[in-house]
C-alpha cells in the first residue's frame, strides 16, 4: 500500500510539481491550497504532511502547531516548505519534523519524505 503525502500549498504550480515528483517516487498524494481547519485534514489519513509556511491568510507554522497538538494528528510527520530565512527556527517552534527550503531540489523532496517515514513509521 502506498504511503499518502498531503501537500498544503497555495501555489497551484508548486503543488503540481511536488505532487508529480512524489508520485514518481511511489507515493500517493493529495494536494490542497488551504485547509478549512486541522480537523478537516483527518479525512485524508496522511502518512506525511508537507505545509507551505505562507498559506494565504494563515502561517503554515500555526497549522503545524495545531496538528502537533491534535490527538489524532500529532504523530503524523510534518515537513514545512518555505522561502523564509529563519526556517530552522520556525520548524523548531512549531515542532515540525523537517523543512525544505525554496527553491528546492526535486530529489530532496522525495529523500526527505522517505527519511521521515523510515524514522517515523507510524500508521494512523
Amino acid at each position: 500500500m502506498k504511503k499518502k503525502v498531503l501537500i498544503i500549498e497555495n501555489d497551484h504550480d508548486i503543488r503540481d510539481i511536488i505532487s508529480f515528483v512524489l508520485q514518481e517516487g511511489g507515493f500517493e498524494t493529495i494536494s490542497i491550497p488551504e485547509p478549512k481547519s486541522h480537523e478537516h485534514l483527518l479525512q485524508y489519513e496522511p502518512n506525511v504532511i508537507i505545509i507551505d509556511e505562507f498559506i494565504n491568510k494563515n502561517p503554515g507554522h500555526r497549522l503545524c502547531l495545531q496538528l502537533k497538538q491534535a490527538e489524532q494528528l500529532k504523530g503524523v510527520p510534518v515537513i514545512v516548505i518555505s522561502t523564509a530565512n529563519d526556517i530552522e527556527l520556525i520548524v523548531k517552534e512549531c515542532k515540525a519534523n523537517d523543512f525544505i527550503k525554496k527553491p528546492f531540489d526535486i530529489n530532496e523532496i522525495v529523500a526527505k519524505v522517505i527519511r521521515i517515514l523510515e524514522n517515523n513509521p507510524l500508521e494512523i
